[in-house]
């Protein structure tokens, strides 16, 4: 084996200053060296097992310091061997074998200036008697246009092995104290697949990184509650021309909204797109944001015959993602195992604790808005409006001039009798009535009922949390409610029967 002396790191003159404003993230830079850590390992793994006979962990260990300005990145996987190590400096240098996560050969450097102004390498290569040891110094480097840099040989015993890259006089570009969390939750979600193995343990400022799995929901088909539970999780084996997809898509035990829900998406068993709080949310596949899909859908994908960025933040050819996308909607929309409908429709049974929690703080919000004061002024102002013929007048005139915003109609049967119920949506603020009724002879019906609701009355505009169609939906089932009670109020003897829709009006927007 012979001596290395020196390593090229031949390029343009100024190429190096440019490497610092590339687009990047801290925790895709790290990954760039956890990345050929990987690679070195998944390459050498039966040699490493013979060499620690059989007693061998793979870690990857990453030490931020701010205090003294110092990052270091340490494996015992295999190292850089003689005949990689001059590709390792090369920039540009594609490596003999790129199908694995060191394809584009930059990634130790444009990280290492990317995030410091000078680093050093030290490997030991498994099988080798030398240990090497590189600087580089970026200022050093652009001041003396250098193209080759020394390396220092110690002799070691062939059967150490390890790499550590210390990243000195960090750059802007390198994590402050209050980013470290997030760059632990990113890389873990990241590197998921290789830990969840035991292939590897990744250690942050000497935690070690646990990913914890989601709890897929178990529960009965959305419209037959007592039915069997089923586990809501679709394998997925897919492919289309050169494009293969394989993973999985699932329900979320518990809905989210931040980092649980969404897709990761994969390639050689390292996350492209979908890390942490980043997650890969296709509408097509996981609908509107908010909704219950949006809430409930997630699942690892992992691709084949996608180019990757640069950086592998992203997949190249998003056109033809978004048309995969497309294609496992229909995998997952199946009729006997319908996962896309179940994530939007099914409601979880509330538990008696889960409605001792809601009813104690009811209670408190109660409390804190009880006035009896305001409340007094409140109902005089109420029983004023009741007893105001004007207004009640004026609110059936405005209330049949009032355009419609939309209908719909149902045929419903009370007691024998049919009834062509009809709802009218309509927006007019001049209406102090929350909904009105007018009940009418028909020849074809019992009656026709035509029940109006007012999206402009104040008890909607009060609260900030109706915005969707989801929202209004117990709303309009109360309001419903109360129409078929008052029809059916009279046949069991009951006289008057919308003076409880005068008096509900009234309370409803004072109150």
């Amino acid at each position: 084996m012979s001596n290395i002396e020196t390593v090229s790191i031949k390029i343009q003159t100024g190429v190096y200053g440019q490497f610092r404003n590339l687009k990047n993230t801290v925790w895709f830079a790290l990954g760039e060296y956890v990345d050929n850590a990987v690679q070195s390992f998944e390459s050498n793994k039966t040699k490493l097992l013979q060499a620690n006979d059989n007693n061998y962990q793979f870690e990857v260990r990453i030490d931020i310091d701010n205090e003294n300005n110092f990052i270091r990145i340490f494996d015992n996987a295999a190292g850089i061997d003689s005949i990689n190590f001059q590709r390792a400096f090369e920039p540009a240098h594609i490596p003999i074998d790129n199908t694995g996560l060191h394809e584009f050969g930059m990634g130790m450097k444009t990280a290492s200036i990317w995030l410091a102004n000078l680093w050093t390498v030290e490997t030991a290569a498994l099988g080798e008697n030398e240990l090497r040891f590189v600087e580089f110094d970026l200022q050093k480097v652009l001041d003396e246009e250098k193209e080759v840099l020394e390396v220092k040989n110690i002799g070691k015993k062939p059967k150490l092995h390890y790499t550590e890259i210390v990243l000195h006089n960090l750059s802007m570009n390198a994590p402050s104290n209050h980013q470290i969390d997030k760059i632990k939750r990113h890389l873990l979600s990241i590197y998921r697949k290789f830990i969840r193995k035991g292939d590897m343990k990744l250690f942050i400022n000497d935690e070690e990184l646990i990913y914890e799995e989601p709890e897929i929901l178990k529960a009965p088909f959305y419209n037959n509650l007592q039915g069997e539970s089923i586990e809501w999780k679709k394998e997925i084996n897919f492919s289309t021309g050169k494009y293969k997809v394989s993973g999985f898509i699932a329900i979320l035990s518990t809905m989210s909204t931040s980092t649980v829900n969404g897709l990761s998406l994969f390639r050689r068993g390292r996350v492209i797109e979908g890390s942490h709080d980043e997650k890969y949310r296709p509408k097509i596949l996981c609908g509107q944001v908010g909704s219950p899909r949006y809430k409930r859908i997630f699942g690892e994908l992992e691709l084949e015959g996608f180019g990757v960025s640069f950086n592998k933040g992203s997949f190249q050819e998003q056109e033809d993602l978004e048309a995969l996308m497309e294609a496992l909607q229909t995998e997952i929309s199946s009729k006997d195992f319908d996962l896309y409908i179940q994530a939007e429709k099914y409601i979880k049974p509330k538990t008696i604790e889960d409605n001792k929690v809601v009813g104690k703080n009811i209670v408190s919000a109660l409390k804190k808005i009880s006035d009896k004061e305001v409340l007094k002024a409140k109902l005089e102002t109420s029983i004023k409006e009741i007893e105001n013929a004007t207004l009640a007048a004026n609110n059936v005139e405005f209330s049949k001039t009032a355009e419609t915003i939309d209908s719909h109609e149902e045929i419903i049967e009370l007691k024998g009798d049919k009834y062509k119920l009809i709802l009218e949506l309509i927006t007019e603020s001049a209406i102090s009535d929350l909904y009105s009724l007018i009940i009418l002879e028909d020849e074809l019906f019992s009656k026709k009922v035509i029940y109006k609701i007012n999206l402009a009355h104040p008890f909607f505009t009060r609260f900030e949390k109706l915005k969707k169609e989801e929202d209004y939906q117990p709303i309009l089932l109360i309001i419903r409610s109360l129409v078929l009670a008052e029809i059916i109020a009279p046949s069991q003897g009951t006289k008057a029967a919308g003076n409880v829709r005068l008096n509900f009006n009234s309370f409803i927007k004072n109150l």
